[in-house]
């Protein structure tokens, strides 16, 4: 994968319009058939003009896509690891058209790229976002809310004053009275898009709430953020997958965890006391 591509790809100035940001979320998401590409087939896929695909291209610096394509032969397409084992099984499977097998890739496919998520500087100032904040508030609709939730539960393990929107007050005034100074929003939102979604960025972002937004390669309103967390979109034949947006939750939380330290280990003796005490578990 070439570190200059990806650099190109993320920097605001290539991400300025609708078609600026499909372009390269598709681009980014699809590096390892790129090769395999053409000017128009990305056009297609993404829903923009193949004149429109030319001129991001040529924004970017490449004269074309053949142009971006020798970059990357120039360097490495390797993923961040190998899936070995019984992997030649499963590409027999998806050519005897077995719908699963196909599932099970497609998954592979998307998950090798959260190396490349947990190492830019977005996952990082994230992370000390979640860490540092007085106040950490999580919300989501549809689909992604029970994993949204569960993020929520988990998170509150790791540190303290964590607490769910569910928005039925309708108003979401615990997150905009402004009751504390350093408030951040973890805002997680999926294709197809909820309408509360947007609303409440900006009026968290007007209240001086910070937002990290875990989002897919669709979402064309990341700069109703301050610090996106772009997925590769989970599109598959049957219906969307949450695999991905379960993975990055995982690894956000562990990430946390050896930014907190020894903090993480007192605060779970803390609820482990709790949970004892008042029986919920057994032993």
């Amino acid at each position: 994968m070439s570190a200059t591509l990806l650099t190109r790809l993320r920097k605001a100035e290539a991400r300025q319009t609708k078609s600026d940001i499909l372009i390269s979320n598709y681009i980014e998401r699809n590096l390892a058939e790129l090769p395999f590409e053409t000017a128009k087939s990305i056009a297609e896929s993404v829903g923009v003009s193949q004149m429109t695909v030319g001129r991001y291209l040529r924004r970017l610096g490449y004269d074309g896509l053949e142009d971006l394509k020798q970059e990357m032969r120039k360097g490495s397409s390797r993923t961040a690891w190998q899936v070995k084992g019984k992997f030649d099984r499963l590409q027999d499977d998806i050519r005897e058209g077995r719908l699963l097998a196909q599932l099970i890739e497609q998954q592979i496919g998307d998950l090798t790229q959260m190396y490349e998520i947990t190492v830019s500087p977005e996952w990082h100032e994230a992370i000390k976002a979640i860490a540092e904040a007085e106040e950490v508030y999580v919300a989501a609709y549809q689909n992604v809310r029970g994993v949204a939730q569960y993020f929520a539960a988990q998170l509150s393990y790791a540190r303290p004053k964590v607490q769910f929107l569910d928005g039925l007050n309708g108003t979401y005034s615990e997150l905009l009275d402004g009751s504390a100074e350093n408030r951040l929003l973890i805002l997680a939102d999926v294709r197809r898009f909820a309408a509360k979604a947007l609303t409440l960025a900006q009026e968290a972002r007007a209240a001086g709430v910070k937002i990290v937004l875990v989002s897919d390669d669709a979402c064309t309103w990341v700069h109703a953020s301050d610090i996106p967390i772009i997925m590769p979109g989970a599109r598959g034949p049957l219906w969307d997958g949450a695999a991905t947006m379960v993975a990055v939750f995982d690894l956000m939380i562990a990430n946390l965890i050896v930014e907190l330290g020894d903090k993480v280990n007192s605060r779970v003796d803390t609820l482990t006391r709790l949970q004892d005490r008042f029986g919920d578990f057994e032993d």
